[in-house]
């Protein structure tokens, strides 16, 4: 009994939902130059957060991957994945990376 139990637990704490919240786009530059994407995510237990600032390092990710650069075509996506008694909440962040002519 008691090893069904155990098997039962592990299966609903491993197993999760997940439910995307926002979605976002902007225009798509004609000329697609380098992809670069970038994610961070933050990990909440009984949906107590003390702080939401971790889609700031996403963005601060991406930046770090076109220094000097322009991104255009920014496509955003807001997810959290539900577990037992902890939530993962995600933001992932692509984008089109354009250099200036002379640094290319």
């Amino acid at each position: 009994m008691i090893r069904k139990f155990c098997l039962l637990f592990i299966a609903l704490t491993l197993s999760g939902c997940v439910g995307l919240n926002t979605v976002s786009m902007t225009q798509i530059p004609k000329d697609k130059d380098q992809l670069v994407e970038a994610n961070a995510h933050d990990w909440v237990f009984l949906n107590f957060t003390t702080q939401n600032d971790f889609a700031d390092r996403a963005v601060d990710n991406l930046k770090a991957q076109c220094v000097g650069g322009k991104i255009s075509g920014v496509f955003t996506k807001h997810q959290t994945t539900s577990y037992l008694l902890v939530f993962k909440r995600e933001v992932i962040v692509s984008g089109y990376c354009s250099l200036p002519k002379d640094i290319m």
